[in-house]
């Protein structure tokens, strides 16, 4: 029976360490590092004030999908506000990053585009490959020489996909290089700035922007606001032609009821708080720095990060879990990052820091991790 495999399944779960369960969020009293609110807006008085606005001004539901009645004004508004910010032709929003990422692959597996990615892009990208059939091959994370070859090798239409900060590891991918192999082998570069967007480059648009690159050289951009943005949904940016036929095969975004217009008034006055964050940007380039300091006296195994996000290897789900458990009963809040997310290698604590910590904070995670667990 179905329900004795299901049993067996959750037990052996349970065992390796690799049982996953929801937690409820408390802020009170608590030091968060696994919230991926960059610039601390979740709770800023002008977002919650701006989304009230919304609700007010107008309706709560779409009323349907984006291509029969869903499409409403403010909709347009804040496709054409990211438009405008980022130096790009069109945008097109989906209700999240994920949907945004199937509906990308999709198009490139309509139109027989051969997909390189690095290693260690986001699920949705993995899952989009599976379900659209569109052939791929990887190389290894941030590799430029691996690329090089895999690039050399790809007859035709080769589209490479990477993520601008990786989710995981918070290491930055060198897209001003990458953009010019593929130039060089008439390939296409395209981007995903979740981790990115708001934090990195000027008024916080992103790594792309950070490192001077235009629609020319990333003709498409994938941008969710679930990050900096304190939201959920994206928005896919770049050239007119590529946005275009994204509309024409994106499932996701066809077969989807739009997002609240309520909702979408409040992303578009949001979207101006980011690109006026600078005082944030660099208190939060400032804790980096901090943080990055505290680790070269650490003994522990830490990845080569200079993002927000820091990764610390244990090799172990069960040790993984051990040290989320013990430091969520120190009120630290550091989840644990496993197997299939990461590698075994890779497998331990994602920290991720946000505009509200302080450095005391930061040194109380240290003193934890130190003193406690060694």
């Amino acid at each position: 029976m179905l329900s004795n495999k299901l049993t067996h399944h959750l037990a052996e779960r349970r065992q390796q360490g690799m049982h996953r369960q929801r937690q409820l969020t408390s802020e009170a009293g608590v030091i968060n590092f696994s919230s991926n609110d960059y610039l601390s807006l979740t709770m800023d008085q002008r977002v919650r004030n701006a989304y009230q606005a919304g609700l007010q001004r107008y309706p709560a539901g779409s009323g349907g999908s984006m291509l029969v009645c869903g499409y409403h004004p403010v909709h347009q508004a804040l496709e054409k506000a990211f438009a405008d910010a980022l130096g790009v032709d069109d945008c097109l929003l989906f209700s999240s990053g994920y949907s945004a990422n199937l509906s990308l692959i999709n198009m490139l597996g309509h139109h027989d585009a051969l997909v390189i990615i690095d290693k260690q892009v986001h699920a949705s990208i993995y899952d989009g490959l599976k379900l659209s059939g569109a052939p791929f091959t990887r190389y290894l994370h941030n590799d430029l020489s691996d690329l090089t070859l895999k690039i050399q090798q790809c007859a035709h239409d080769a589209v490479l996909i990477t993520e601008s900060v990786f989710s995981m590891s918070g290491q930055i991918a060198p897209l001003a290089e990458i953009a010019r192999l593929c130039k060089q082998h008439d390939g296409e570069a395209l981007v995903d700035e979740a981790h990115a967007f708001g934090v990195l480059g000027p008024e916080g648009l992103g790594a792309v922007a950070q490192q001077q690159l235009t629609q020319d050289d990333v003709p498409l951009r994938v941008i969710p606001f679930g990050k900096a943005c304190a939201a959920f949904g994206a928005v896919i940016a770049g050239q007119g032609a590529w946005i275009d036929a994204l509309l024409q095969s994106a499932r996701s975004q066809i077969y989807s009821t739009a997002i609240s217009p309520a909702f979408a008034y409040g992303l578009l006055e949001t979207l101006d708080i980011v690109r006026c964050a600078d005082d944030r940007r660099a208190k939060l380039a400032e804790l980096v720095g901090y943080f990055r300091q505290a680790i070269s006296h650490s003994p522990l195994t830490w990845r080569d990060s200079s993002s927000a996000i820091q990764q610390l290897q244990l090799g172990c789900p069960q040790r993984a879990l051990s040290y989320s458990t013990k430091l969520r009963e120190r009120g630290i809040v550091c989840l644990p990052m496993r197997q299939p997310t990461v590698s075994r290698q890779e497998t331990g604590l994602r920290v991720t820091l946000n505009y509200h910590h302080q450095p005391e904070d930061i040194d109380k995670l240290f003193m934890c991790l130190h003193e406690k667990f060694l």
